[in-house]
This record gives structure tokens, sequence and C-alpha cells, in this order.
């Protein structure tokens, strides 16, 4: 199904705006901190994008002749690259309020719930936040223990007033109070989000989504896998999270099978509406809900891979792309650059080595697997 032609140019318009506001960012980033060393991408959009950008560096040619590379290694990667990471449900403090509240804009909006008052209250998500700078990109597990600690500590920094002399309070007053004040408030509004996000994501629903995420990744149980996705659709526990695992399934298993297809699309068309018939040709176009044909050719990030890196430094992940199955891409992916932890006993999450502790040791995005492979192999 073709889109007309006002609004293919519509949405080629609004790339454009997208890929221009990414290079003047890029330009202003070149500006402040001097020339970057080396600049990576992946994919169309990531290719415009640097083009783009070295556009706006000509005016600027000679003067950034006379600076030295400031930055380090710079990546652009195109999101269709790296599907399956949006698909898998983070379990990390700043993942688990966008689930739940929605980010929005850097700001998220607490209901009576979470303010335990009649009003809600919207609040800026950034580092002059100190409770949430330090727990945003904590393992979920590991938050409570940490606010229980900070609990302590300030009401320690509060209890120091008692012994002041007149000018140790003056001086406590104006200097600290008022910012006890507003990391205490702070304090109080992450433990109600936490208790909020508890209700949500400890029920039994919540653990076989994941249950269920971890075993597509890995390749484990893959008909149980659809009895649980049916059940899923067929108690309407999300919308969303059921196209999730759909698009997930997906794209672990290189494509449905047509019998899997149409009855999982059957399924959900009747537990959430016809409307979404558009939803899945969408899908479908965009490679995330297909089916599978009997020849399937290479995926196309493994071509827009294999030409991106012409460089020595990363001839593992040519290689990784060079040599996968046919029966499913990802799993020869996941193979060859190890996305899939492997550890004697339980997964650390208070000390973790890679970035599979955002999705509690299941799986490290491969966008994080390709910068870390090039990053080390450019520092040899």
């Amino acid at each position: 199904m073709e889109l007309p032609e006002f609004y293919r140019d519509y949405f080629l318009e609004g790339e454009q705006r997208w890929i221009g506001t990414v290079a003047r960012s890029l330009n202003l980033l070149n500006t402040i901190f001097g020339p970057m060393s080396k600049v990576y991408g992946i994919g169309r959009c990531a290719k415009m994008t640097y083009e783009m950008w070295k556009e706006l560096l000509e005016d600027e040619e000679v003067v950034q002749k006379e600076r030295k590379p400031d930055l380090g290694l710079v990546f652009m990667i195109d999101r269709d690259v790296d599907y399956i990471t949006p698909m898998c449900s983070q379990v990390v403090y700043e993942g688990l309020v966008d689930d739940i509240f929605r980010i929005k804009c850097g700001s998220v909006e607490f209901g009576p719930e979470v303010t335990s008052s009649d009003r809600s209250v919207k609040i800026l998500l950034n580092s002059q936040d100190k409770v949430f700078g330090e727990i945003r990109n904590e393992h979920f597990s590991n938050v409570f223990s940490f606010l229980s600690q900070k609990a302590r500590n300030l009401q320690s920094q509060y209890d120091k007033r008692r012994g002041m002399d007149i000018k140790q309070m003056k001086t406590f007053v104006s200097q600290e109070l008022k910012g006890l004040k507003q990391e205490h408030r702070m304090l109080s509004l992450h433990i109600g989000a936490c208790e909020s996000i508890m209700k949500k994501k400890t029920k039994q629903d919540f653990q076989e989504l994941l249950k269920t995420e971890h075993s597509l990744l890995e390749g484990f149980d893959i008909r149980e896998c659809i009895n649980l996705i049916e059940e899923h659709i067929n108690r309407q526990v999300s919308p969303i999270e059921s196209l999730r695992l759909l698009c997930l399934l997906s794209l672990t298993e290189n494509g449905l099978i047509a019998k899997d297809y149409r009855s999982l699309k059957t399924q959900y068309l009747q537990s959430y509406g016809s409307e979404h018939l558009l939803t899945f040709s969408n899908l479908k176009r965009a490679g995330l809900l297909t089916e599978q044909t009997p020849t399937e050719a290479l995926t196309a990030v493994e071509s827009r891979v294999g030409k991106l890196v012409t460089d020595k430094a990363v001839g593992k992940l040519t290689d990784a792309f060079s040599s996968l199955a046919k029966k499913s891409h990802f799993r020869g992916i996941s193979k060859k650059l190890g996305l899939i932890p492997r550890v004697d006993g339980d997964y650390d999450l208070k000390t973790p080595r890679d970035m599979a502790y955002v999705f509690s040791g299941a799986y490290i995005p491969l966008s994080c697997k390709i910068m870390e492979h090039v990053s080390q192999l450019n520092s040899v």
C-alpha cells in the first residue's frame, strides 16, 4: 500500500528537518569542544547527517585546521540498525519511570498516587535533581536501598542543627537548609514513584513479560513464547506490550511463519479492534513485524554495516555480519558479538560488567556492542 504523494513529501520534509537539527547540533559541539577525532555512522540518515554536517564545517575549515581534536569518537546509528533494543523492557529506574509516567521533553508529571496529595506535580529530570542523578541508571532492584540510605543521610544532616550556636545556625540556614529541603522533597517524590512502579511491575503479568522476552532473545521455547503472547493478547493486558512482543518475536526469528503471522494478527485484531489493520501494515513496511519468505536475503542491517565499516579496526563486526545463518540473522549477530551474556550463577546487578544490566543481564544492546568494539580497537 503506497502512501499518497503529499504524505510522502511530508514525511521526507520531517526527516530532512530532523537530520538538519542533528547536523547543527554536531556543528555546535564541534565549535565548543573542538574537532572530533573520528566519526562513525551506520545507516542512510547517519550518512545524510554526516554530509550535511561537513557542509556546515566548510566555512570554518581554516579555523578547524589550527585546532587539535578534543572530542573522541562520535557515533551516529540509525534506529533501524538496532530495532531489538527498544522492543525489550528495561528495568533501570529512568526506563521504568518512562514506561509508567511517560517522560516528555525531559520532564515527568507525577500524579496524586505519587505525591500523596490531591494534585499532580511536574518536575524536570536533570542533573539539578541530585536524587534522580544518582539512581537514573540503577537497576530497579538497587534503588530502594539507595533511597533508604539517602533518607538516613539527609536526616543526619538535619540533626546536626542540634547544639549549634547562633552563628552556626545562621550559616546553616543560609547555605544548607534550602538545598536540604529541596533534596528531601525530591527524595519523597522518587520514593512515591518507586512505590507506584512496584505495584504495577511486581505483578505476575510483568514477570511473565520479562520471561518471554528473555526466552525470545536466547531462542529458547519459542512455541511456548507464542502461546504466552497469545494469552497476553486474549487477556487484553496491554495493546502496546502485545505489539512489542510480536515485533520482538518477528525480529529475533527473522519473521513469523505465515500460519503464526495470520493467527496472531487475527487474535490481536479481535482483541483490540480492526482499526489496527493499519498498524500491522505500518509495522510490516518498517520491517518490524513480517512474514518469513522461502528465500530470505541477508537483512539490510548486514549490508549497511558491511559498507560502513571499512576501517580495519572493526573487522570483527564485518565478520559477524558476513557469516549469518539464514534461519535467524539476529541469532548469528548475537552469537558473533556475544550479545547474550554467559555468566556462571546469577548476573551481578550491583556491579555490572556490561550494559546487559539494563535488561537484567539478558541482552547487551547491539548499538552499545558496536561502539564498544570500535572504541577498544581504536585505542590499540
